[in-house]
């Protein structure tokens, strides 16, 4: 991920961001999302800096630069067609919740709308709890800081309840890159996540603002035995499970009741049910159909 909180972007810290895309699509990730993260309430002016991002080579935006309003989906979600080759850029905020009201704005509104992926980063038990257990509507990650001091714990009670409607917790790697003390705050915060889950529902990202941060599937699996995370959940967290956290978007923004969507392609309509997540269960994957 890469991005500034609040205000806008100069055209060195977009060559950056430039860089990373291309560093990832090398190291054989088909699938960005650059975050944007956001302290206090998300408005519509937080949209306007990703009209100035630069042309990236081999790059499919999932938003048209000029308007900076979401391209239409074809298909079930917005990486069901990648070019071979390519690499599909997403739109993802994360907003720092100190107040519960803060939570509200990226509540189904059109602005969160308008991002493939919301995260929150709640700061204290009491937030935790309301994103957990579905208080703001339009999330779909929950993003805490692993390299930081919580001041409080993630419940095995609190975060099952997340988990139950298909929200996933963030590992972001990044963390475990800086220096001992954030090293080891990094390691105990994910370790405690890990167990709380059960290795369940994770998902690893960068947290990367230069390209020279991120690392390859297969690294990322490595580290994940640092934090008794066994190598097939720790691949999951870099691919079932981050797929699942763009199909949860999907099915909050561009269908009707999470059941179906209906998607416009080669001039006819066609109905395609909307694919469930990791989470969901075998009664509503059989109800899947294509008319």
């Amino acid at each position: 991920s890469a991005g500034k909180a609040n205000g806008s972007m100069s055209s060195q810290e977009w060559a950056q961001v430039v860089r990373a895309v291309e560093q990832a699509r090398d190291l054989g990730y088909s699938v960005v999302a650059l975050n944007q993260t956001v302290q206090g309430k998300l408005t519509a002016e937080h949209l306007a800096v990703w009209k100035t991002i630069p042309a990236i080579d081999g790059a499919q935006l999932s938003w048209n630069p000029a308007t900076g309003k979401r391209v239409a989906v074809q298909g079930s979600g917005n990486v069901a067609a990648v070019k071979r080759g390519s690499v599909r850029v997403l739109r993802r905020v994360t907003a720092v919740i100190r107040e519960a009201d803060q939570g509200h704005s990226v509540s189904g509104t059109p602005v969160s709308n308008e991002y493939d992926v919301v995260a929150v980063r709640p700061t204290s038990e009491k937030l935790l709890f309301a994103a957990s257990s579905g208080a703001w509507a339009g999330v779909d990650v929950i993003a805490l800081d692993m390299a930081a001091r919580w001041g409080f714990f993630a419940k095995h009670k609190t975060v099952g309840q997340a988990l139950a409607l298909g929200l996933a917790f963030e590992v972001a790697y990044g963390g475990a890159l800086g220096d001992a003390v954030q090293r080891q705050q990094w390691v105990s915060n994910v370790a405690a996540m890990v167990r709380v889950t059960r290795g369940k529902g994770l998902v690893w990202s960068s947290g990367a603002r230069q390209a020279f941060e991120l690392r390859s599937p297969n690294d990322v699996t490595v580290l994940g035995e640092a934090v008794q995370l066994n190598s097939a959940l720790t691949k999951r967290a870099v691919s079932v499970n981050a797929r699942a956290v763009v199909v949860h978007s999907f099915t909050r923004t561009q269908t009707l009741r999470a059941v179906v969507a209906e998607v416009n392609q080669a001039g006819s309509d066609q109905v395609a049910a909307a694919a469930g997540s990791d989470q969901g269960d075998e009664a509503a994957r059989k109800r899947q159909r294509v008319a």
